[in-house]
């Protein structure tokens, strides 16, 4: 049996892809929502929750997996990060699916940093105030509470789960200042939206086409609206990753068959 981690669309659509091919399949998602997609796939085993270094070990085990296919967000470092380590510690193959990079439009507008601190610096050089943020939850509070950003005033839209309002909340935002919306939405929603919330800045992260990057970041240059855009972490050049779905389905037959 393979293990999926299927926290993204493309994670779903590789584990039909697999299954249909008579490949074994235990698909792990982070959240309900996300299981329950899953369990939409005929012959697809599903394990709903977050996985810790332990948690992950106890599920390699009890389901004899014989390889892993990350297939979490570009941006899920954390669980990309246990995978490895899991998949090295129990001499197990790893496979990343490598999310396609979106082309974005040349423009002065545009702004590309390598991480959150420099979000932040990168924001209070522009001296902007009004920000629109999709960035997800994960480090919404950073953002809204950094010490740079205080004279800032926000808007982010996030997923429509109570998880996602649960977490804007925490990170000291009212609710008119929350999008409950399901990504990733056209051009028009995106200019619609930075204009309703005069947006003078938007942030967002390098999540590729599923992730409507280029509809976000479209709009907001349509607007003449700066952007500042995180970009992807860096990769692990020793790491095998692809983007050919076909090229998974070869891996996975390779491995079941060890």
């Amino acid at each position: 049996m393979i293990l999926l981690l299927a926290g993204t669309k493309e994670g779903r659509e590789l584990a039909s892809s697999l299954v249909n091919a008579g490949i074994k399949v235990l698909a792990s998602a982070a959240t309900p929502y996300g299981g329950a997609l899953l369990r939409e796939i005929p012959g697809v085993v599903v394990k709903t929750g977050r996985l810790d270094a332990a948690g992950l070990e106890r599920l390699l085990d009890k389901h004899r997996i014989k390889g892993i296919v990350d297939a979490t967000h570009p941006f899920a470092e954390e669980i990309t990060r246990l995978a490895r380590q899991a998949a090295q510690s129990g001499g197990r193959p790893y496979l990343r699916w490598e999310r396609p990079r979106t082309p974005l439009p040349e423009s002065d507008l545009l702004y590309r940093v390598e991480d959150w601190n420099a979000v932040a610096e990168m924001i209070s050089e522009l001296q902007v105030r009004r920000l629109f943020l999709t960035i997800g939850i994960n480090h919404l509070e950073f953002i809204a509470k950094h010490p740079l950003l205080a004279h800032c005033s926000f808007t982010a839209r996030v997923a429509p789960l109570p998880g996602a309002v649960s977490a804007c909340l925490q990170a000291g935002l009212k609710p008119q200042q929350i999008i409950a919306l399901q990504y990733p939405g056209s051009r028009e929603l995106n200019i619609a939206l930075l204009k309703h919330f005069q947006a003078e800045a938007l942030v967002t992260k390098e999540s590729g086409s599923q992730g409507g990057v280029m509809e976000k970041v479209g709009a907001a240059l349509n607007l003449e609206i700066p952007v500042v855009l995180v970009e992807r972490p860096p990769g692990d050049a020793a790491i095998s990753a692809v983007s050919d779905p076909e090229a998974v389905i070869s891996w996975a037959k390779i491995v079941e068959g060890m």
